[in-house]
């Protein structure tokens, strides 16, 4: 396994440590300015890069070796275990944005946790998509990613989106799952799995004009975790007063006195 990078924004008067959990392919320095927010508010948090991605791809990405399922149960799973050793007595609450609510119930760890936070987290299958989008879904996973990866030698994501660029094991691997409708689930056993072995206090949002992640395929990733205590939310852009949020927007600082104030308090778990 390749050695990440993280980086910790530690508060010594804190009795709560937040791991943010990255988006495909984005780097861990996106969530910088909400990591500092939520620090000086008393919650220590740890960002990483996933292997292969920002500052965990070391030397030429066409070389990585990595897999997608790995940046689950290797790479979230190591930082979870490390931050159960530096802080024993913590709360530890996982955020997963996207891909990143998909990965934590590929980490044995996550079962420690004391809660778990899912933003725009679903199911990449191209079935939960409707009309038009649901066939450019069919051919992204069926023709564009079949052919970029193999044609590069890795997925060259920066080309045409705000991802980073993906190892070609990865990329290959998310398209395998998104097309599939039981997704992850169609290639891992019950015990390679955790979802259903999880008890913590499960948060789960989504946002009603998030292209990447539509409403029902988040309520399936969700229901996944079926033995969490769960609060299911649907965003909407007119809740906070502007006219799109989208997959990211809830990140930036705009935010910051509105969803950023109440995502504090459901990690520190106390009701404004």
């Amino acid at each position: 396994m390749s050695t990440i990078d993280s980086q910790l924004y530690e508060n010594s008067n804190s009795n709560t440590v937040l791991i943010i959990a990255s988006a495909m392919g984005v780097k861990q320095s996106f969530y910088q300015n909400f990591a500092e927010f939520a620090s000086s508010n008393y919650i220590s948090v740890i960002t990483f890069d996933y292997s292969g991605i920002g500052k965990s791809l070391s030397g030429n990405i066409k070389k990585q070796k990595e897999f997608l399922h790995g940046w689950g149960n290797q790479d979230l799973e190591m930082v979870i275990r490390n931050a159960i050793e530096k802080f024993p007595n913590h709360r530890k609450v996982v955020l997963g944005h996207s891909v990143g609510g998909q990965l934590i119930g590929l980490a044995p760890s996550s079962v420690h946790l004391d809660k778990i936070i899912l933003i725009s987290a679903q199911s990449g299958f191209w079935g939960f998509w409707k009309g038009f989008n649901k066939v450019k879904m069919f051919l992204n996973w069926h023709l564009l990613f079949p052919f970029l990866p193999a044609f590069f030698g890795y997925m060259p994501s920066k080309k045409f989106s705000k991802m980073e660029n993906l190892p070609k094991n990865v990329a290959n691997e998310w398209a395998k799952w998104c097309r599939n409708s039981e997704y992850l689930f169609r290639f891992f056993s019950k015990d390679q799995l955790f979802f259903n072995k999880i008890k913590c206090d499960l948060l789960s949002i989504s946002i009603d004009d998030d292209f990447f992640a539509p409403e029902q395929s988040v309520d399936w990733l969700t229901k996944q975790y079926q033995n969490t205590k769960l609060t299911r939310k649907h965003l909407f852009p007119a809740d906070f007063d502007v006219s799109k949020i989208g997959h990211f927007d809830l990140f930036k600082t705009k935010f910051k006195e509105s969803f950023w104030k109440f995502l504090l308090e459901e990690i520190k778990d106390r009701k404004i």
